[in-house]
C-alpha cells in the first residue's frame, strides 16, 4: 500500500488520504480546513491526477471530512463516491449550507475564488454516491485483480463508518472519527477485531487523558446539575454546539431529563442548521437500527425558534435554554451574539460540551476568569466575564486508551498516525514504542510505502 496526506497543514484539517493498492487507486475523505480560508484550506489535489481514481469513500459529514467533495468529484467525474445511505443524505445538506457560507465570506474575507464550488455541483453529487450497507463487502474489480471494500459502524456521528479494504488476503483498516461508547441517539462503534495488515488510526484525543470521574454520563450529570440550578436563579443556559449530531443528541438528553425531573421547565431555543438536520436524523432513525431518533423531541420540549434578529451585548427577552450553533463561538453565529448578552450577568451559565479550538471565541473565554474583561472583536464589544463557564467532556472521539487497545488488538504490521495534532500524534507513538508494529507518522503530502 501507498499512503500520501493530501492535508497539506498535516494534523487535524483537510482531511484526505490518497491510496494505492496494486492497481486500485483511490481517496479516503474530501475535506476543508476549519481554521483556513479560501484555497489555502483545500486538500492538495494537484497530487492526484483527473480522472485517475477508482473511487472516493466517504466516511461521514464534517465538513474537514467532507467539504472539498463537489472539487474532488468535478475532477473525477467518473468516480463513485462510497459511503452509507445516512451520509448521502446529510451530505448534500451540509455542502449546500457550505456554499451559502462561502457566498457570504467571499466579499467579507475578500476571497474572489469562493465559492469552491456551486449548488450544481453538489447535486450532481447525488447520482455519483454508490450505497453501501454496513457490514457488507463490496467489490471492485480492475486489470484482473479484486479489491474488497467494508464499511463499519463507527459511532463518531450518524452515518459515520470505518472502511476496511482488503486484497489478496491483506487488509487495511481506517478508522475514520470513531467512538466506542453509546450516545443516547447513536450505538458506539463496531469495529472488526480480526488482525489486519496496515491500520490507519485518529489520534485526536491523543492528549487528552479522561479521568474517571468524567465519564460520559457522569459528565451529563453535571450538565443537567448546571442548567438546574441556573433556571433556578432565573437565569439563562446557553449550550453552544455543533448542528451536525451535538445539538440533536442534546435535544435527547434535555427531553430525558425533564421527564424525570431533573430539571425544571423552561424554554428551550434552538435555530439554523441543526434545526433543519432533525427532520435528516428522523427519517434516518426509521431505516437504521444504530439510530435513535425522532423530531417529536421538539414538541415535547416546546422548541421556540431563536429570534431572527439578535441584539449584540442584550440578553435575550425570554430566559431560557439556548441551545444553538456554533459549538465554538465562531464569530457571526447565533451562539456568538447571544454569549455577548448573556456574559455580563452572573445569572447566566454558558456551556460547552465538546472541544472548542483555542484560536475559537469559545476557546478564548475558556482561558478567562470571573471579572476579566472578554472582547467579541467581530462586533466590537467587549464585556466583564460574571456569567459561570463551564465544559463538559462529551467528545465524540474515543479516548486514546480505547484506540491504544484497539491498535493491539488488531496487530497490524504496519500503524500509519492520523487526524491529530503533533502533539497528539507523539503520545500514541511513544505508547507504541513496545508494539510489534511499525509506526508512522507521515508528512503531509509526502508517500509511504507499507
Amino acid at each position: 500500500m501507498k499512503l500520501t496526506d493530501l492535508n497539506p497543514s498535516g494534523g487535524i484539517g483537510a482531511n484526505s488520504l490518497l491510496i494505492e493498492v496494486g492497481p486500485f487507486r483511490f481517496v479516503i475523505d474530501s475535506g476543508l480546513h476549519p481554521k483556513l480560508a479560501g484555497n489555502e484550506a483545500m486538500p492538495k489535489f494537484s497530487l492526484v491526477e483527473r480522472k485517475s481514481l477508482d473511487f472516493i469513500v466517504l466516511t461521514h459529514c464534517h465538513l474537514d471530512h467532507l467539504g472539498s467533495l463537489p472539487v474532488l468529484s468535478r475532477e473525477n467525474p467518473d468516480t463513485p463516491i462510497l459511503a452509507t445511505q445516512a451520509t448521502r443524505a446529510i451530505a448534500r445538506r451540509m455542502l449546500s449550507n457550505s456554499v451559502a457560507v462561502m457566498k457570504r465570506q467571499r466579499g467579507e474575507l475578500n476571497l474572489p475564488e469562493y465559492p469552491l464550488y456551486n449548488r450544481e455541483d453538489v447535486s450532481i453529487l447525488k447520482d455519483r454516491f454508490q450505497l453501501l450497507d454496513i457490514e457488507k463487502p463490496f467489490a471492485i474489480e480492475k486489470d484482473g485483480e479484486t479489491l474488497e471494500v467494508t464499511l463499519h459502524h463507527a459511532g463518531h456521528g450518524v452515518g459515520a463508518a470505518s472502511c476496511s479494504a482488503s486484497r489478496n488476503g491483506q487488509t487495511i483498516f481506517f478508522t475514520g472519527d470513531v467512538l466506542f461508547n453509546d450516545q443516547r441517539i447513536l450505538k458506539g462503534a463496531k469495529p472488526p477485531l480480526n488482525p489486519v495488515d496496515i491500520l490507519v488510526m485518529e489520534t485526536t484525543r491523543g492528549l487528552t487523558a479522561r479521568a474517571p470521574e468524567k465519564q460520559r454520563e457522569a459528565e451529563i450529570v453535571r450538565v443537567l446539575e448546571d442548567i438546574r440550578k441556573t433556571i433556578k436563579r432565573g437565569g439563562s443556559v446557553l449550550i453552544p454546539v455543533f448542528a451536525l449530531g451535538r445539538m440533536q443528541e442534546m435535544l435527547v438528553v434535555l427531553e430525558e431529563a425533564r421527564h424525570r425531573g431533573a430539571i425544571p421547565p423552561a424554554p428551550v431555543f434552538c435555530s439554523g442548521l441543526g434545526m433543519d438536520l432533525v427532520n435528516y436524523f428522523h427519517e434516518i432513525s426509521k431505516q437504521s437500527h444504530e439510530v435513535n431518533f425522532s423530531r417529536k423531541v421538539l414538541k415535547s420540549l416546546g422548541v421556540r425558534p431563536v429570534a431572527r434578529r439578535i441584539e449584540p451585548g442584550r440578553e435575550p427577552n425570554q430566559p431560557g435554554i439556548y441551545l444553538v450553533s456554533s459549538g465554538m463561538l465562531v464569530e457571526n453565529t447565533p451562539s456568538y451574539a447571544l454569549a455577548s448578552g448573556l456574559l455580563g450577568s452572573d445569572r447566566n451559565t454558558i456551556i460547552f460540551v465538546g472541544y472548542c479550538d483555542p484560536d475559537t471565541p469559545g476557546g478564548k473565554l475558556l482561558t478567562k476568569q470571573n471579572g476579566q474583561d472578554f472582547t467579541f472583536e467581530a462586533i466590537d464589544y467587549i464585556t466583564p466575564v460574571r456569567a459561570r463557564i463551564r465544559q463538559y467532556d462529551l467528545s465524540g472521539h474515543a479516548d486514546r486508551e480505547e484506540l491504544l487497545a484497539l491498535a493491539k488488538k488488531l496487530e497490524p504490521k504496519t500503524i500509519f498516525l492520523h487526524h491529530g495534532d503533533p502533539k497528539a500524534r507523539d503520545w500514541f507513538r511513544e505508547a507504541l514504542a513496545d508494539s510489534p508494529s511499525h509506526v508512522i507518522d507521515p508528512e503531509p503530502l509526502k508517500q509511504y510505502e507499507a
